[in-house]
């Protein structure tokens, strides 16, 4: 049973009938009063810090300086830091000149990217690895230009950007997402390579937010690990993430286990919707509703019952009625899928 703690009033009533009862004969204006709400004041300060350290004891509720060494303890990475975006740009110029690490290259609202390795123009161009100077989202830019802060000895100002772009900015990992990976690690105390072993680990990478790991991929002793990162545009990884998780696990799984990092299909869940009342609100509040139900319950190889697809759309709030033309049974995902919703309103 939780102990309740008394409220202030109730503890300077507490104390003045201590005072009262230990000091019957006190003057009707001494300051009796007076000493019974300071030590009532102190008193209820006391009970607020014991409630605050009841809460640090715990990664479930603690603040954030505290979860911040529950990870450093429990995690073997931490909490996951910002990453930089990077990719490549091509310029051009006289042949034989060198653009040197470190030049600066801007783009046209301000966002600036740095030369990472020394380049040397040939046949009058030259591709060069750049990284944006913030970390973050913010750094990722689609294909377009870019131009040279300090001009470059024999090569032109202008620097084009690829179509991929340059991309692979993540933000730091958020407190509550932090959170949750200190409780799934308190939950699965083990390192043996097991399957949940696997989901830990892929979830180290900065960026990833989701992953399931698929036993007996490819047969005895293998294992499958499909991934998405729900703060990315695209929530389905690039070449580039898939290799970037898969050079992560090889450092991590048992010399027994072999791991194949896959990129997952999408299986998208046509969902034809007719809510009342047919409001702007309720139908945030429904594809709300849904999108945490697909989240939590869409992974690779598993099963929606249709049953909480309808419990998602009635629990959402303001939604008086509806009516759902499909889906008309259980969604299932196979392995190398990932669900996403795809809502068309009736």
């Amino acid at each position: 049973m939780p102990y309740e703690i008394p409220t202030l009033p109730a503890l300077v009533t507490r104390v003045e009938a201590d005072f009262e009862r230990n000091a019957p004969d006190a003057l009707r204006r001494s300051d009796a009063k007076v000493a019974a709400r300071a030590l009532a004041g102190a008193a209820y300060q006391l009970f607020g810090h014991q409630n605050w350290m009841a809460e640090q004891a715990h990664p479930a509720t603690c603040g954030e300086e505290m979860l911040l060494l529950w990870a450093e303890w429990r995690l073997e990475e931490g909490r996951k830091p910002a990453v930089a975006a990077a990719g490549s740009v091509t310029v051009t110029g006289s042949s034989g000149f060198v653009v040197d690490v470190g030049t600066l290259y801007q783009a046209s609202d301000g966002r600036r990217y740095i030369v990472t390795q020394p380049a040397t123009l040939a046949a009058g161009t030259a591709q060069l690895q750049v990284k944006a100077e913030t970390l973050g989202t913010a750094g990722n830019i689609e294909a377009g230009t870019l131009t040279a802060v300090t001009p470059v000895l024999g090569v032109n100002a202008s620097a084009v950007i690829g179509p991929a772009g340059i991309v692979g900015g993540v933000e730091q990992e958020s407190i509550e997402a932090l959170r949750e990976r200190v409780k799934a690690a308190f939950k699965n105390p083990s390192k043996v390579g097991n399957a949940e072993d696997f989901v830990e680990w892929a979830l180290e990478v900065p960026g990833v937010t989701r992953a399931w790991a698929l036993p007996r991929w490819m047969g005895p002793g293998t294992f499958g690990l499909a991934f998405v990162c729900d703060d990315d545009d695209d929530i389905f990884p690039s070449p580039a993430k898939v290799a970037e998780v898969q050079a992560y696990l090889e450092q991590k799984r048992p010399v027994t286990s072999e791991i194949y990092v896959i990129a997952a299909q999408r299986h998208a869940i046509a969902l034809r919707i007719k809510v009342t009342p047919d409001t702007t609100a309720v139908r945030t509040a429904v594809a709300q509703s849904l999108a945490a139900l697909i989240n939590e319950e869409g992974g690779s190889g598993s099963i929606i019952p249709l049953s909480h697809i309808r419990a998602a759309i009635s629990n959402a709030p303001g939604e008086y009625d509806y009516r759902m033309d499909s889906p008309t049974s259980d969604v299932v995902v196979a392995k190398n899928e990932v669900a996403i919703g795809v809502i068309t309103w009736l």
